[in-house]
């Protein structure tokens, strides 16, 4: 797995330097999410990860599978989303909501004012020429208010584009961006 950025991303701009991310999570992160954040490796091993993406008929596939439909193609993304319905996540605080919009694709880009009652989840793959990679998310929110870690990390996702512009004075989020290679083939 192939690990592209190691970040702190605040209202005034993006911390990279190993030492103060190490300080910054000795601090801040929970122990039991401490081990997810990797600093100071480019790459690190998988053990025993087959991820396998299939094709399937008509716009669909099979990422470690489940089947999901692509719902749209970007210059070098290719988006997927989950046929049956999620509910969607309780939305109750400023932390909560800054959690929510970290990745690409979140509950949000489909219903901006949080007022829905489910959502199909998507996850965007990355395409390089033949190659499919799964990008993976590991991220943490820390605000003069609040610390909280993204459940279920790392997610399937890319990091917003806008993420930069949701952060106030006073926003912290610790990003782990890394690409995990996928085989693809045909069922």
């Amino acid at each position: 797995m192939e690990i592209k950025e190691l970040s702190i991303r605040t209202s005034t701009g993006t911390i990279t330097d190993p030492a103060f991310i190490q300080d910054f999570i000795n601090r801040n992160v929970a122990e039991e999410v401490k081990s997810k954040f990797i600093v100071g490796a480019s790459s690190v091993p998988v053990s025993g990860s087959n991820q396998i993406l299939y094709f399937l008929e008509n716009n669909r596939v099979n990422v470690g599978g489940v089947n999901m439909q692509i719902t749209g193609y970007g210059d070098s993304t290719m988006i997927v989303s989950e046929y049956t319905p999620t509910p969607f996540p309780s939305i109750n605080s400023y932390c909560d909501s800054l959690l929510a919009v970290v990745p690409d694709q979140n509950p949000l880009v489909g219903c901006p004012d949080g007022d829905c009652k489910e959502y199909r989840k998507s996850f965007t793959l990355i395409t390089s020429g033949p190659n499919y990679y799964a990008p993976l998310l590991t991220y943490a929110v820390v605000t003069k208010s609040c610390i909280k870690t993204a459940s279920g990390t790392p997610v399937i996702s890319v990091i917003s584009r806008d993420l930069n512009q949701a952060l106030t004075a006073g926003d912290s989020v610790l990003i782990q961006y890394a690409k995990l290679p996928l085989i693809k083939d045909m069922k």
